[in-house]
């Protein structure tokens, strides 16, 4: 547990990692002011009209026959934060050539990088459980002056907790991806740009040249289990229980080639 802490306590050391916290921090602000100003001198009527919805109608955060609404907008920029984040935890060690001293404070090193890779998963969580929450929290004074709070039940309550956990644990997913892709390359900007190829390149290639493949890749997935909607294409169908699994596989193949690696490559070569 107190080798779980530290890293934690390490982690939330990094510059990268605070600044990213902080720039989530001021754009829930400025979404809150946003939603404000847009709502001010329009009626409860006017704001539920609007076809793609509006915060300062509650019961526009979170959709139900859709698992969509203005949560969906933070899911996004979550998972690409908690995938960023485990990136620099991991690959700033290695930048910095302090990757032999930390092994010499704890030579175990496949508890290092299980206690690393935990105490990312579980910052991540925490984090993206606390944004989500500012980020809707910054809506509230639209809806109480502006707008409305009808519709609002239980259901819709159980229904956004759900959505907000399950975000924090794709967010929580990315980061260990990250942590795993940084510890592989042995440098952040290798977990970044392999990630970034992969989805924009190989899978754009892959979803024009050959769509049934489709169902296999990690965009459409990632997406279906996003909106837990089944996902319907004129060439397959993908539910959220197939595309968690699918996920789940493909995080077990790297993370357990990242822990391989790291018992076992020479680290004194690379600082």
């Amino acid at each position: 547990m107190s080798l779980l802490t530290t890293e934690m306590r390490r982690a939330m050391h990094r510059r990268a990692v605070r600044v990213l916290i902080a720039i989530a921090v001021v754009g829930c602000a400025l979404a809150g002011t946003i939603a404000y100003i847009g709502s001010a001198g329009k009626t409860a009527t006017q704001l539920r009209s609007d076809d793609e919805g509006h915060p300062a109608v509650m019961a526009d955060w979170w959709i139900a026959d859709a698992n969509e609404g203005f949560l969906a907008v933070a899911m996004f920029f979550l998972f690409l934060g908690g995938f960023f984040g485990g990136a620099t935890v991991a690959g700033g060690e290695w930048r910095a050539g302090t990757m032999t001293t930390v092994l010499t404070w704890e030579p175990r090193r496949l508890r290092l990088h299980g206690a690393r890779t935990a105490s990312a998963a579980l910052l991540a969580f925490a984090v993206s459980l606390g944004l989500q929450a500012l980020f809707l929290a910054s809506f509230l004074p639209a809806v109480l002056v502006n707008g409305t709070t009808a519709g609002i039940d239980a259901s819709f309550w159980i229904g956004l907790a759900v959505v907000m956990v399950r975000t924090s644990v794709l967010t929580a997913t990315a980061a260990v991806l990250g942590i795993a892709l940084a510890t592989l390359g042995r440098n952040t900007a290798f977990a970044v740009i392999t990630m970034f190829a992969w989805l924009v390149v190989v899978e754009g290639l892959i979803r024009g040249l050959k769509p049934s493949l489709s169902r296999w890749l990690w965009a459409e997935n990632v997406g279906t289990v996003m909106t837990w909607a089944q996902l319907e294409t004129t060439d397959f169908a993908r539910g959220p229980l197939i595309a968690s699994a699918t996920l789940l596989v493909y995080c077990t193949m790297i993370v357990g080639l990242a822990t391989v690696t790291f018992d076992r490559r020479d680290v004194a070569a690379a600082t």
